[in-house]
């Protein structure tokens, strides 16, 4: 397996090296813009660097890490499995704390850890907490659960990202469906959660839906893009509650989006769900959106 790194200033050369098994997700190390962390079904979370090529092991779970990020507040790589954990490394000290079922999407805000699993459960933790018990170096099991939910959505979660302004999250599903969700557990606060149905295509009389796969907020704007099987990707408004575009079909569904730091490029992973052809249709692209980013208040 390869993982591949694209230089926006040298579209067309990629650098690429070689991984150890097949990768589920992958996040930038924050004292490079050439080395990542990144997991996968070996069980495994590793750190690689572009530059000097070298792979090293970061901690080990007992079954395929589905999920991976690294918090600045904690200076350390998180990472939940499939084996039922949430592994927290730094390098000084790491805790491993159990969670209710196999892990689906990790997420992070300025305050909080979201983590979506099966049986649609969502967890939340504080930070702070997080971060008392990596200095106390206290058992995993102990750890306090700020929060613990069950997802608006009736499917499997696809994807999970945290509000920049440290309100909330989106989480999207297998089902053609998106929920806007509130941190603060005041009944009025609450009210304002949402969801709404998208990604979804009129097929010979038939309505079509389709898995929402990609999911990035826009860091400076506030608004969202989903990216979905159907192979649009749409941008959101989560004030305003409605769609400000959608972009014209990819060649087959998407799988991921990211935009830049500044909020001014959207990156978009495409490929094909063809599991016989694997090598088949797949492809990034990388756009500006412009004013399409902008939302209801922005200036």
């Amino acid at each position: 397996m390869l993982v591949h790194l694209h230089d926006l200033t040298n579209p067309t050369v990629p650098k690429s090296l070689p991984t150890q098994g097949a990768i589920l997700d992958v996040t930038w190390s924050p004292d490079s813009n050439t080395k990542i962390y990144y997991a996968g079904l070996a069980g495994q979370v590793r750190s690689v660097d572009f530059e000097t090529g070298l792979d090293q092991l970061v901690c080990t779970h007992q079954q395929p890490v589905k999920c991976v990020e690294y918090s600045d507040q904690l200076n350390a790589v998180i990472s939940a499995s499939w084996d039922k954990t949430l592994r927290i490394t730094s390098p000084t000290a790491s805790i491993v704390l159990p969670i209710a079922d196999k892990a689906y999407c990790l997420a992070l805000s300025p305050t909080k850890l979201v983590i979506a699993m099966a049986g649609r459960r969502v967890w939340i933790y504080e930070l702070n907490t997080l971060k008392e018990a990596l200095l106390k170096g206290t058992n995993g099991e102990q750890v306090e659960v700020w929060q613990k939910r069950e997802s608006s959505l009736k499917f499997m979660t696809r994807a999970l990202k945290c509000m920049p302004n440290d309100e909330g999250y989106v989480t999207t599903s297998i089902e053609g469906r998106v929920a806007v969700e509130f941190f603060d557990p005041s009944p009025n606060v609450q009210a304002k959660k949402y969801a709404f149905k998208c990604h979804r295509q009129v097929i010979d009389g038939v309505d079509t839906v389709y898995p929402v796969q990609g999911l990035a907020f826009n860091s400076v704007h506030g608004t969202f893009v989903t990216g979905g099987g159907d192979g649009t990707v749409s941008i959101w408004d989560p004030v305003a509650k409605k769609r400000l575009r959608q972009w014209p079909k990819f060649r087959a569904g998407v799988i991921g989006c990211e935009f830049s730091s500044d909020g001014r490029k959207l990156a978009v992973g495409w490929s094909s769900d063809d599991l016989v052809d694997v090598g088949g249709v797949h492809g990034v692209s990388v756009r500006e959106v412009g004013e399409d980013a902008k939302g209801k208040g922005t200036k």
